[in-house]
């Protein structure tokens, strides 16, 4: 049991240094250098910066600046933490009051026109070519009506609306038991997507900090606002890849989750009668 916990504790250790510490140290640095271009001074005790240089600072005082940096770094990395936490819920397009309800009302009417120019041309009975591109216009907005005021937001709220029409199922109620029926290869695949749109967010996380920091030198500024544009651009393609993992999993996987509930599925296949009594199986009434 020691032996399990000391390995425990390395890797936690090993963690918290490689997510924290380290591209903490790094944002502090920039942070100071920055400080020490634009204002000709080192950032702190200007008496003890002076005696490292000259060689006459003590154990203790080199021991407590290092302390001190390391905390430093660790703070700012709970503070990128943080943002990126915050970047994951705007991504997501969870908010609440009148600027979500007109962002989404913005996008449904364009999806709206988007389609209705595609309903047009199936009509006059237009190429495959051009229905192709059309419903390609289309789907850049969203996969089906937008009920969110982002495009990110939409990939996952689509998913469930497009799983319910095709199905019949309750995807909210139904995915943590398909969850357990599903490979564990699909699992690993899933996790890996899900962990690349984590990462994305926290990148962008250190963009907003960075961002801010260009207060104190403006080449930071623009570093964060490169790092966020390619965080927006990686969260992006990573939340499309993980939705359609998503909905794979539960065209291959769908039966397996019925027959598990004990409902048959002749054939392999998930009809919408029993997407219907799977969905209620899953809510038990809720």
């Amino acid at each position: 049991m020691n032996s399990f916990l000391n390995e425990l504790a390395k890797q936690l250790a090993g963690k918290w240094v490689s997510l924290l510490v380290v591209p903490g140290a790094l944002f502090v640095s920039c942070v100071a250098v920055g400080r020490r271009m634009h204002s000709g001074s080192w950032p702190g005790d200007e008496h003890f910066v002076t005696a490292v240089q000259q060689g006459r600072a003590s154990g203790g005082q080199l021991a407590a600046a290092a302390l001190g940096a390391v905390l430093l770094s660790a703070w700012a990395g709970l503070l990128a933490q943080g943002a990126g936490r915050a970047v994951h819920w705007l991504w997501l397009g969870q908010w609440p009051g009148r600027t979500g309800e007109a962002l989404t009302g913005r996008r449904r009417r364009r999806w709206g026109r988007a389609q209705e120019r595609y309903e047009q041309a199936y009509r006059q009975g237009q190429s495959d070519e051009v229905l192709a591109q059309l419903a390609y216009r289309r789907n850049r907005i969203a996969l089906a009506p937008p009920t969110r005021p982002t495009h990110m937001g939409d990939s996952i709220a689509a998913l469930s609306t497009r799983v319910r029409i095709e199905y019949g199922l309750d995807l909210e109620h139904g995915w943590p038991r398909l969850w357990l029926v599903l490979p564990e290869e699909a699992r690993a695949v899933l996790d890996e997507r899900r962990d690349a749109f984590n990462r994305s967010a926290t990148v962008a996380g250190w963009g907003v900090l960075y961002t801010l920091a260009g207060a104190v030198w403006w080449p930071l500024g623009l570093a964060g606002l490169g790092t966020l544009l390619t965080a927006v651009v990686r969260g992006r393609s990573a939340v499309d890849n993980l939705s359609q993992l998503m909905e794979s999993a539960v065209d291959l996987h769908g039966a397996s989750l019925a027959t598990s509930l004990g409902i048959p599925a002749p054939d392999g296949r998930v009809t919408p009668e029993i997407g219907r009594e799977v969905t209620r199986v899953v809510r038990k009434g809720a």
